[in-house]
């Protein structure tokens, strides 16, 4: 399993969810924003068969984390660069670190664009920022460490989650996994 590349627009949906979670939390630290996205990301896959990001969430010790966002937040946190015209630069220009003594603190330099986002994807992003806003980090991690998170960090770490074991682990039922397989396979026959 591979980190996926996203198109243009996969990354314009990101940069909505990413602004959307953070200007709802005012600042947020990274932990808790990738967190945040995982579980509304893996609920949403569970009940209607689509992801909110496309971005690949990959096992590090700490829990999941989005590959992409996490290099677009490096660059947004001046804790790595970015070659010019990267397509990181789409998130990265839109957010940064109030405080450079607290790099992970993280807030918005505009808002999300509401057209990216559908209602589905605000109600799971709602429901996660309620649940998981204010848990602590120790908390928050051993609750993500779950099937998909150690079936991927027993293969390696830092290797890539599979996304069916992310909507099993969101409690996805046997007909919904039938219904996203069919969809993955429909997907790569058509790209």
């Amino acid at each position: 399993m591979k980190i996926k590349e996203l198109t243009i627009d996969e990354m314009l949906k990101l940069k909505a969810v990413v602004l959307y979670v953070i200007n709802k939390c005012d600042e947020i630290d990274y932990f808790h924003l990738f967190k945040i996205l995982y579980f509304a990301d893996r609920a949403h896959y569970a009940k209607y068969g689509r992801r909110i990001i496309q971005d690949t969430f990959c096992a590090l010790p700490k829990g999941p984390v989005p590959s992409v966002l996490f290099d677009a937040i490096k660059v947004a946190t001046k804790q790595a660069t970015a070659v010019n015209n990267s397509p990181l630069s789409i998130i990265s220009n839109s957010i940064e670190s109030p405080d450079s003594a607290y790099y992970f603190i993280l807030s918005t330099k505009e808002l999300p664009d509401m057209e990216e986002l559908s209602q589905s994807d605000i109600d799971c992003l709602d429901a996660s920022i309620k649940e998981n806003k204010n848990v602590d980090i120790d908390t928050l991690s051993t609750k993500s460490h779950d099937e998909a998170w150690r079936n991927a960090w027993e293969k390696q770490k830092a290797h890539p989650m599979d996304a069916i074991l992310m909507a099993k682990a969101g409690g996805a039922n046997e007909s919904m996994i039938e219904y996203i397989k069919e969809n993955e396979e429909i997907n790569k026959l058509a790209f």
